[in-house]
């Protein structure tokens, strides 16, 4: 298994980043007490990640331009593909989001396919919200999704 993995300390949490085959399989929000290893991966591929991840927390990034795999069942992969192409600084509604992605009635299990997205902030579920305007739920936790939107200018 040709697995990398590194962390990137950020304003709202450390990031564990895993990288296999050369593809982003991976970003978590770590807890206030995770190990962070000695053997970390500075591969071509996992300094790009790291440095457009620090571009965004500074506002200089809006696309990330990472080679990505995708996980999950069709659904799921249909939902993520489509929410990459929800603009930064925008928000799309968990029923919209199921319609453009194909599955105009699925959209209550929108939300528990954004649940077992893997990739945190690249494929941005912080940017789906409820179709009255309110937040919703987010894996990182409400206030989280509140900081990246505020990062964000949506706010």
């Amino acid at each position: 298994m040709n697995r990398k993995v590194n962390y990137l300390k950020t304003s709202i949490a450390t990031l564990k980043i895993i990288v296999k085959n050369d593809k982003l399989i991976s970003i978590n929000y770590c807890n206030d007490n995770y190990k962070q290893p000695n053997n970390l991966s500075t591969t071509k591929t996992m300094k790009t990640i790291i440095y457009q991840l620090k571009e965004y927390f500074k506002k200089e990034r809006k696309n990330f331009n990472i080679p990505l795999k995708f996980s999950g069942t069709q659904f799921q992969r249909d939902i993520y593909k489509t929410l990459i192409e929800v603009e930064y600084g925008q928000t799309i509604s968990y029923k919209k989001l199921a319609e453009k992605s194909g599955h105009p009635n699925a959209y209550q299990a929108v939300g528990t396919a954004l649940k077992k997205n893997k990739i945190a902030i690249i494929i941005p579920c912080h940017r789906v919200i409820k179709s009255d305007g309110s937040l919703g739920n987010y894996n990182g936790g409400k206030w989280r999704k509140r900081e990246l939107l505020k990062l964000e200018d949506y706010f």
